[in-house]
C-alpha cells in the first residue's frame, strides 16, 4: 500500500467513525458532540490559526458543496 493509500484510508476510517458516532448521538446533542470533537483535535494540534484555517476550509468546502447541488 503507498503512503497516499494509507491516508485515503485512515481517512475513510475517521469519515466511518465521525458518522457512526454523529448517527448515534441524539439529533439535539449531534452540534455539541461535533463541537467537542473540533475542540479536542484543536487541542492536539495546539495551532489556533491552522484550526481556524481548517474550519474556514470546511465551511467553504460545505457552502461549495451546496451550491452544487442546486
Amino acid at each position: 500500500m503507498t503512503t497516499e493509500q494509507t491516508v485515503i484510508a485512515g481517512l475513510e476510517e475517521i469519515y466511518d467513525t465521525l458518522a457512526l458516532t454523529i448517527d448515534a448521538a441524539p439529533e439535539d446533542k449531534r452540534e455539541l458532540l461535533l463541537a467537542k470533537v473540533a475542540l479536542l483535535l484543536a487541542h492536539e494540534i495546539r495551532d489556533p490559526q491552522r484550526v481556524i484555517d481548517l474550519i474556514g476550509r470546511a465551511a467553504s468546502s460545505m457552502q461549495n458543496a451546496l451550491t452544487q447541488a442546486n
